[in-house]
């Protein structure tokens, strides 16, 4: 009587353990500590993106970006709740992230949000183990940039006009425009571009803070998500800047040029080639990741050594 052959085991699928209800229990409590302790971050960040229309697109950004990475968590992993060594190790460099903005003040927002991914990813390691945490880096690297940069909109503002008023005007010279580029004092001040006799403010909503976090957000997530090296990770980042500063400047430029010559609500005009230049910023990057990962993510396999017993 012969038996049949046992399947082999399927490469990089572990068998989970057995979950218990007592390590579902604790996981449950520290997620609800953890979430109640970030509770004011979350609350801000909310705030702060209802108030500021330049974040919108940034946060649907970060939200797309978790979608995906529940998906795949659930997709690839198999939830097994229970404590783990990375966890606690996760959780407790949140916790000293907290206590050392307390003790640097200047710092204290990087940290706090340094803090709420770490605390996630040690949340998620608790929920899917090891490899578990790695899957939401691009959630959590897109989140942690969403925080900063939030809290960079009242310094940024002034500067990234005033840079796309002189450039635009500039560009708008060079092609034989008549150009004024004014500062009108007032409550709040405005900064007007004179062309051709037609004017335009070039509003908080011109600066082009939007496109620059959208630009560093969608470099995050592309970097994480395709594993790129650090060194080409800090590559996209930082030509990540100039392709925003400079889609924006394309836009006041062309919006300047049609605009007068269009019979078509200025309003709808101004939004179209808003929407235009954003995506073909968004585009771009998302083209100079991908010539990145055909050599950074290429994984090389490791055949299974086979013993005779």
């Amino acid at each position: 009587m012969q038996s049949a052959p046992e399947k082999p085991p399927v490469p990089g699928k572990a068998i989970a353990p057995p979950v218990r209800p007592t390590s579902v229990l604790m996981v449950v409590a520290i997620g609800v500590l953890i979430g109640l302790l970030y509770l004011p971050l979350l609350q801000w960040l909310g705030s702060t993106t209802i108030h500021t229309q330049q974040l919108f697109n940034g946060a649907l950004l970060v939200l797309i970006a978790l979608a995906y990475c529940v998906r795949d968590a659930v997709y690839d992993l198999r939830p097994a709740p229970q404590i783990s060594n990375q966890g606690i190790g996760l959780v407790g460099l949140a916790l000293g992230c907290l206590w050392l903005g307390t003790k640097w003040p200047a710092a204290l927002l990087p940290l706090v949000v340094l803090s709420a991914c770490l605390s996630f990813a040690g949340v998620v390691s608790f929920l899917f183990g090891r490899v578990g945490a790695r899957q939401f880096l691009p959630a959590l690297g897109a989140f942690f940039v969403f925080g900063i940069l939030a809290g960079l909109v009242p310094t940024l503002d002034w500067p990234l006009r005033a840079m796309a008023g002189r450039y635009a005007g500039a560009f708008l010279a060079a092609m034989g425009a008549s150009v004024k580029l004014a500062l009108e004092n007032g409550q709040p001040p405005r900064l007007l571009l004179d062309v051709k006799d037609h004017v335009f403010v070039v509003a908080t909503e011109c600066n082009g803070f939007g496109l620059l976090t959208s630009a560093l957000i969608f470099a995050t997530i592309l970097a994480f998500r395709n594993r790129l090296l650090w060194v080409e990770k800090l590559s996209l980042w930082a030509v990540s800047i100039p392709i925003a500063i400079s889609f924006n400047f394309l836009r006041i430029v062309s919006i300047c040029l049609i605009a007068p010559r269009m019979a078509l609500p200025y309003g709808f005009v101004h939004e179209t080639l808003g929407l235009v230049f954003y995506f073909l910023g968004l585009a771009l990057i998302w083209r100079i990741a991908g010539r990145y990962k055909p050599s950074a993510t290429r994984r090389v396999e490791a055949p299974l050594a086979t013993t005779n017993r």
